[in-house]
């Protein structure tokens, strides 16, 4: 149901291009090795969530990535 309604947000329905310039805005995080009740209190939902919850969700290019910026 997740990936369906990520799908439905626009998400993973194209390649995001080499530079990731057709990179959706939407993300579908997945947690390996968490179950539902870990998730709340696990460090990588907090690495995962804050970018997006404090406005920096947009992915770098690969060149920005490269160079540091």
């Amino acid at each position: 149901h997740a990936v369906k309604f990520y799908q439905l947000l626009g998400g993973g329905l194209k390649d995001a291009g080499w530079q990731r310039e057709h990179m959706s805005l939407n993300r579908l995080a997945i947690l390996p090795n968490l179950t539902h009740y870990e998730m709340g209190l696990a460090p990588q939902m907090v690495d995962a969530a804050l970018p997006f919850l404090d406005g920096e969700g947009r992915a770098k290019s690969w060149g920005e990535q490269v160079s540091g910026k």
